[in-house]
């Protein structure tokens, strides 16, 4: 069983949005056991949007499109498939009264192109939209399943959840594939991966993704047989434990975190360079607050001169040291951690562009 995505904006490829929809819909179904095949992007194009479709059906036994839904005149998605498909659009008037009696609860009349969000193709089922004012629809056509979502995330996702992912399991078995994850950290991917083939038994089904600082290692544990998954999973923890971060698909700051709830630790930060988003990326998470008890950004000399209540040195591996026990001492947390840099691209010190400083208090 084949699933697409068809994902409808001109933005999109100019760069002006990031198709978080793809990223959403791959880990959901990937959580419900179900893998996305394949994505295609097309402009607010007309015959862009037919042809996509019509090869997307070709091969997939579910097509999802997302975007050019709305009321605009460069949405037109739902009128270019139900062109396809010799659909007539007809007006729902229950979704129509609906629509201006939200209007009117903010004291405004619907502009009248609002009315074809009101629209459906003829024989297709109206999917209830929960955040938003164009209704998903769901059509079949010669054995083959689509749903038409709208674009933004808040209504695409909830659509996702509460119409697919239960249409998804009440017609098709899950898929056979088990993801387990390792994550590596100061390792270059291509020597982690020359090590990884000394031990790796043949048929593994393994991927490297690299980010910064981090390489994710994705292994289909079901692509082995278990007593070989296992041997492969010893080999990694007796020759290359010293760089595991995790066994777990999670952020590094995740991963931080619960390891300070485990130990029952908070933590003090003091930043600099990263202005801030050491503490961004850890209040991401839920729990944080048990944590993170307090974080300072201290970009100029006069907030570090503030925090240490002193003279600043010149001397950058001390300073560091110098803020990172100031916040401790102010926070009351068990850990503190401090980091100042050389952001450039002119040196505004003796130290060298780039040059990162960090002490742990």
């Amino acid at each position: 069983m084949n699933i697409a995505l068809l994902s409808v904006g001109t933005e999109i490829l100019l760069g002006d949005t990031v198709n978080t929809n793809l990223s959403s819909l791959g880990q959901i179904l990937y959580d419900n056991g179900f893998i996305l095949s394949s994505e295609v992007t097309v402009p607010d194009n007309k015959n862009l949007i037919q042809k996509a479709t019509q090869e997307l059906l070709t091969d997939n036994d579910v097509v999802i499109t997302c975007g050019g839904i709305g009321p605009t005149e460069d949405d037109f998605t739902k009128e270019v498939i139900a062109e396809l498909l010799d659909l007539k659009l007809i007006l729902d008037e229950n979704h129509l009264e609906w629509m201006k009696s939200r209007w009117e609860s903010r004291g405004l009349s619907m502009p009248s192109i609002n009315i074809k969000q009101a629209e459906i193709p003829q024989g297709a089922r109206k999917l209830e939209n929960t955040t938003g004012t164009s209704p998903g629809i769901y059509l079949e056509h010669n054995k083959k399943h689509i749903f038409i979502f709208p674009g933004p995330p808040r209504e695409f996702i909830p659509l996702v959840s509460d119409e697919l992912i239960p249409f998804l399991k009440n017609n098709y078995e899950t898929d056979k594939k088990n993801y387990q994850f390792i994550l590596f950290f100061n390792q270059a991917e291509s020597a982690l991966a020359e090590q990884i083939d000394e031990f790796k038994p043949n048929g593994l089904d393994i991927a490297y993704l690299a980010s910064r600082g981090i390489i994710k290692l994705r292994i289909d544990t079901n692509s082995v047989t278990p007593e070989e998954f296992q041997d492969f999973k010893t080999n990694i923890d007796n020759n290359l434990s010293e760089y595991i971060l995790c066994y777990e698909n999670s952020p590094a700051s995740k991963v931080l975190l619960d390891k300070l709830k485990d130990l029952k630790l908070s933590i003090s930060l003091v930043e600099s360079i990263t202005g801030g988003a050491l503490s961004s990326e850890i209040v991401k998470h839920p729990g944080a607050s048990e944590v993170l008890r307090s974080s300072n950004v201290v970009y100029d000399s006069s907030a570090k001169k503030q925090l240490l209540e002193k003279e600043i040195t010149d001397d950058w591996n001390k300073l560091t040291e110098d803020l990172a026990n100031a916040s401790l001492k102010k926070s009351n947390a068990d850990i503190s951690l401090a980091i100042l840099g050389e952001a450039g691209p002119i040196s505004s010190s003796h130290n060298k562009v780039g040059e990162i400083f960090i002490s742990i208090s």
